[in-house]
């Protein structure tokens, strides 16, 4: 019995559990769940947010966060398919829209570094007004409406194409774009740098380190990962406007939570990134094969969080002893006088 309570204690115990609690629940209800062509299209779904997670990973591990990752995906995908058609679909049309698109991410980046270092504006304020500003840019390029994406050229492979004629690419460049985050953070400088800030940056700035540098290139590469993920949709949807990943930063920040990251920084990796990213593409998939509407995923995904945040909690807590009852010290006897 203390072998499974400690197990159900251990963080990736936990999650592991969440798993075959799954498992069990589809093959009861809905034996399609374990198809491999299910599998395949789970794995093709959350290559796109989980590209995004792997950038939102930098920020989190600041203790920040990025509301805007879903407008980001969107304003890149607009703009690399409104480049796309006024060029005719040639390959210095896609060229030009993809380094727009960065270019607008490295921007948005850079702002957002900007006012949470220099101006110590909190960043859920910072994103979530960019959010409304950069959705709103959209609006006004695209007039509202959906680019379309009619040629089946090199746009169109960027999406659909399949690596050997089996892998599909967008889970080609999710593996790639996840490996490249890993080694960042495990094998450089500046992923030493982005830990030890965001584990305590107070100390961080006593011993040398540039803090202020370092959250500055952070939400850039979360808006580039936003970005890369939106272009890789526009290609997949052959379309893009103001909805494209609507919602994406919903399933971004859920990953975040169910993969075990300490939103308050310091802590995490690409692996729990991604494991999050996957379970919550499985609690999607397995909600739409057991019909549940639509409308209610939002609500799924609200009580996930709050789930794992309090598991969270309590399984830090509990690690450092804080849950433990009190023993009661016996009152002391008051001494009676004659």
């Amino acid at each position: 019995m203390k072998k499974v309570i400690g197990f159900l204690g251990n963080p990736w115990g936990q999650r592991l559990t969440i798993l075959v609690i799954i498992a069990v629940v589809m093959a009861v209800f809905q034996q399609n769940f374990f198809r491999p062509s299910n599998f395949s299209s789970i794995l093709l779904a959350i290559s796109l947010y989980g590209i995004m997670a792997c950038g939102m990973l930098f920020v989190v591990l600041l203790g920040g966060i990025d509301l805007s990752v879903g407008s980001m995906a969107a304003m890149t995908a607009s703009i690399l398919a409104m480049s796309a058609q006024s060029s005719g679909y040639t390959a210095a049309g896609f060229i030009t829209g993809v380094l727009l698109g960065l270019a607008a991410c490295v921007a948005v980046g850079i702002v957002h570094g900007v006012l949470v270092t220099y101006f110590a504006i909190p960043a859920f304020v910072v994103t979530l007004a960019t959010k409304y500003i950069v959705y709103g840019l959209v609006l006004l390029v695209t007039g509202g409406h959906f680019v379309q994406i009619i040629d089946k050229g090199i746009l169109y492979q960027l999406g659909n194409a399949r690596l050997f004629g089996a892998i599909p690419m967008p889970e080609v460049i999710f593996i790639l774009y996840a490996v490249l985050c890993a080694v960042i953070l495990g094998k450089t400088v500046f992923g030493r740098r982005l830990y030890a800030t965001g584990g305590n940056p107070v100390a961080s700035k006593l011993v040398g380190v540039k803090t202020n540098g370092t959250v500055l290139v952070s939400y850039v590469i979360c808006s580039i990962s936003a970005g890369i993920g939106g272009m890789i949709l526009a290609s997949m949807n052959m379309q893009a406007g103001p909805t494209t990943a609507g919602g994406y930063e919903g399933n971004v920040l859920t990953a975040m939570v169910v993969g075990g990251l300490n939103l308050a920084g310091g802590e995490g990796g690409v692996v729990g990134a991604i494991f999050g990213a996957l379970l919550v593409g499985i609690i999607n998939n397995m909600l739409i094969l057991l019909g549940v509407p639509s409308d209610y995923t939002t609500f799924v995904q609200g009580v996930i969080i709050i789930a794992a945040v309090s598991l969270n909690m309590y399984t830090s807590r509990r690690s450092q002893g804080l849950t433990r009852r009190r023993t009661k010290k016996p009152p002391e006897k008051i001494p009676v006088t004659r």
